[in-house]
């Protein structure tokens, strides 16, 4: 899970089990809240990719809420005239989020369950 960062300004964190996952992102909270809110994030000159399931989906109600986002507000940027160009993935399922976040580097997304590999580590 996110802790927050002592050192960092207020909107910044690190991931839990950072050390253990080599090939992971460093993100601010604010950066998180961007990009599910439809605005560009870059980073390294890449843009970040959000992977997400539907909207009534327990993780997704769940996820919105952390980041203090509304669910209608994300429905209408999940249109999928909106999707394309704001980096963000439709997903089905957990496999498929899991697949999402691997084909769509950098990206986020969220699992029921947290998750820590060589490319995956929780963020929130």
């Amino acid at each position: 899970m996110a802790k927050l960062d002592r050192r960092a300004p207020a909107d910044a964190f690190s991931l839990a089990g950072q050390t253990e996952a080599e090939d992971v992102i460093r993100i601010s909270v604010m950066d998180l809240i961007n990009v599910y809110s439809g605005v560009s994030v870059r980073l390294s000159n890449l843009a970040l990719s959000a992977c997400f399931m539907p909207v009534n989906d327990q993780e997704t109600k769940s996820a919105l809420q952390a980041l203090g986002l509304r669910a209608d507000v994300f429905s209408a940027l999940a249109r999928k005239s909106a999707i394309a160009k704001n980096h963000l993935y439709r997903v089905a399922n957990e496999e498929e989020m899991k697949a999402c976040i691997a084909r769509h580097p950098p990206a986020v997304g969220y699992l029921s369950q947290s998750q820590v590999s060589d490319r995956m580590a929780p963020c929130f």
